[in-house]
This record gives C-alpha cells, structure tokens and sequence, in this order.
C-alpha cells in the first residue's frame, strides 16, 4: 500500500459561507491541518489532487477522500484495518448507524440509505465496483432529558462515539461536526472508567458528573474567571474572560472572548474574540471569530465571522415535530434532526424581535432590520 493519501478537491469552498474548505474551523484550528494532522498520525503522506482522475496510475493500493471530509484518527485507522482485510478489493466507507452519527454527521444527500462518505480505499484501480462498508466505534451513551411533548422519547442524545465522519456540505453540517469533536473531548474520561462508574456519570448535573468534568477543565494564560463562574469541561484559550455566576460546560472557548454575567454556553465551540453579553445563552452551537450575540437563547445554530445578532428569536424546532431541510451544495435536503436552528451568514447583522425559522441561512453581509412594528420615531 502506498504511504501517502489524497485528499481530492482542495480548491473548493463551504457552501453558503463561501470559505476556502480548508480554513473551515474545526475546534479552533484549519480543517486542512486537522485533516493533515489524522493523516500524519497513520503514517501517511497527504498529497491534493485535483480531482481522482489526477492520481498517478500504479499497481499499488491507495485511499482517497473528498476535501471536505471530517474524520477522526479511529475513523483512518478502523478503515485501514478493514481494508489490510482485503488488500485488492475497492472500498466506500460510512459509518453505522449510531446516535451519536445520527445526531452530528447529518445526511449527504436525499437518500434513505446508509450514511455513505467520499473517503475510498481503492485496491484494485482497474476495478469500478466499490464495496459499501459502514464503520462503527464504542458509543458512549450520554444525554439530557427533556419534555416528550417536544423530544419524542424524552431525551436528547449527546453521544460519543471516537468513530466519526461527516461531509461538510452546508454550515450546518460544520456545526454538527464540530459538536460531535467537542463532546468526544470527553473520551479522555469515559474510557478511563468502569462501566459501573460510567453509568452514573452519564447522568448530567450530579456531584460525580461534575467533579469528573472540572478535571477536562483546560485554561490559556491571562484568563480572569469570577469565583462564582462553574467551569466544567471546558477548553479556554489565552486571554478569556468570565463573569459573575457564568455557566460554561462541555465548551471550547477562543481566545480573547468574553463571556458575561450570567451567561451560559454550554455543549458549544466559540471562536476568537467572541463577546456573549450578559444573560445569554448558547447551547449545541458554534461561532467563529469576532461574533457579537446579546438575549438569546441561541440553540443548534452557527455563527459566520463578524456576525452581530440582537435579540433575535431563533427557532429551532417545528411544533409538528418534523424534521427540518436545510440548504446545502446539494440542494434542500432532510436533516433529520427535529432540533435545528440557524446558520447566520458572516458579517450579517440581525436586528431585535426577528424571528428566523429553523434551517435557514442568512447570507454573508445581510442586514435585517428591525420589524415594522419596532418604534423607530417619534412625532
């Protein structure tokens, strides 16, 4: 088998946003040296193509993948184990059906079917047949409870599975990958510890749970924490800033952002220089840098650069309880999430008392003013 693998496509960009694929943040850092980083790791040289009409021609094996690939080091190793198996054949790779990939990779495409990646193994190049071979890891059962009226089973899963993929075809399936990366932060622990003690971790809000959490925690140089802040496994970069009876749990936190009285962000990865004003909250969501956000609550959404959203009412939920469509490169297609909330454009300003419909995404650079009834003057 080669040493090397191809990564096809490096030139193109993140539908809707409209960044280069590869400065895309993955917790903090540019896709491409994430991608570069998993690929070191196994040993493997990364090399861009074109397209996979531009791999050399040879005898050898090799694997391939899409640019716009997330994958985590078990995902390239589970799928080099297989494929060191059965060393002339071609190879599709997914992965099962789990929550955890159910809840975070979203579909890449209309099809009932299994979820199914660009990522090849290709053994045999005068073969056109590709076999279908869906990956799986431990899943690690961890979740919040919630009304049955709005969550049909009464629980909302938050996985975490170190097998993970997913296809950046929209923002919102950055946000998803982003938010299964940051929870399996959390496999550090979990695999450390007894089933018995596992089980009773897994339950949110305990003594045990917290204890366990505080020591995820991660701190930059220069952060000021006020002493009344709860901090559980979290990731704070240089120069964060948080206030007074502040709530961050299981949350990547930029460096240089502040975070204010009251404020909660929880289950989310906020990039640099990011200001969540006071009382807000922030759950299941991602920012990149400089994002402005005030009153909230903010849920299952994702936040483009220089993005100013105020006191926008961010739906997130159908009250039919369908599953919500989204926009991406390959057209409207089902999410089947029944929680989801927005994609806000870069540099787009939203003006107070909007309501925006879950699955929407806002432009780059769009400005949405208050409604007519907002009072703009007086006589």
């Amino acid at each position: 088998m080669r040493n090397y693998i191809y990564r096809i496509g490096a030139s193109a960009k993140l539908y809707g946003f409209d960044d280069p694929i590869l400065e895309v943040p993955i917790l903090g850092q540019k896709l491409g040296s994430y991608q570069a980083k998993a690929c070191t790791q196994w040993g493997f040289e990364l090399i861009d193509v074109a397209d996979q009409n531009a791999i050399p021609v040879s005898e050898e094996p090799y694997f391939c993948f899409d640019a716009k690939m997330v994958f985590t080091t078990k995902f390239l190793s589970a799928a080099l184990d297989y494929a060191n198996t059965k060393i002339s054949e071609n190879i599709q790779f997914g992965l099962e059906g789990h929550a955890s990939a159910q809840q975070h990779a979203l579909p890449v495409g209309s099809q009932e079917g299994p979820l199914l990646f660009p990522f090849y193994y290709v053994g045999n190049s005068k073969q056109k047949a590709f076999e279908e071979k869906l990956l799986s890891g431990k899943e690690y059962e961890w979740g919040i409870e919630m009304p049955p009226q709005v969550m049909p089973g009464g629980r909302y899963a938050l996985n975490q599975n170190p097998v993970f993929a997913a296809l950046l075809l929209s923002p919102f399936h950055l946000l998803g990958a982003n938010m299964a990366l940051n929870l399996n932060r959390g496999l550090s622990l979990q695999e450390k510890l007894p089933n018995w003690l596992r089980q009773r971790i897994s339950k949110p809000f305990t003594k045990l749970t917290s204890m366990g959490l505080r020591l995820m925690n991660q701190k930059g140089k220069n952060c000021r924490i006020h002493p009344s802040a709860v901090v559980e496994g979290c990731v704070l970069g240089d120069n964060v800033t948080v206030g007074a009876n502040a709530v961050l749990r299981m949350s990547v936190i930029g460096s240089g952002s502040f975070i204010a009285d009251t404020a909660v962000v929880s289950f989310s990865v906020i990039g640099e220089n990011n200001f969540v004003s006071t009382g807000n909250h922030l759950v299941n969501s991602m920012t990149y840098q400089d994002v402005f956000t005030i009153h909230g609550p903010y849920q299952y959404s994702i936040f483009g650069k220089n993005a100013a959203v105020f006191a926008t009412i961010n739906s997130d939920i159908r009250l039919d309880l369908k599953t919500i469509r989204i926009p991406t490169a390959i057209g409207v297609i089902d999410s089947k999430q029944i929680f989801l909330g927005v994609a806000y454009g870069h540099r787009c300003k939203i003006g107070g008392s909007n309501i925006i419909a879950a699955g929407r995404l806002v432009p780059n650079d769009y400005v949405l003013n208050p409604p007519d009834f907002i009072t703009l003057k007086f006589d």
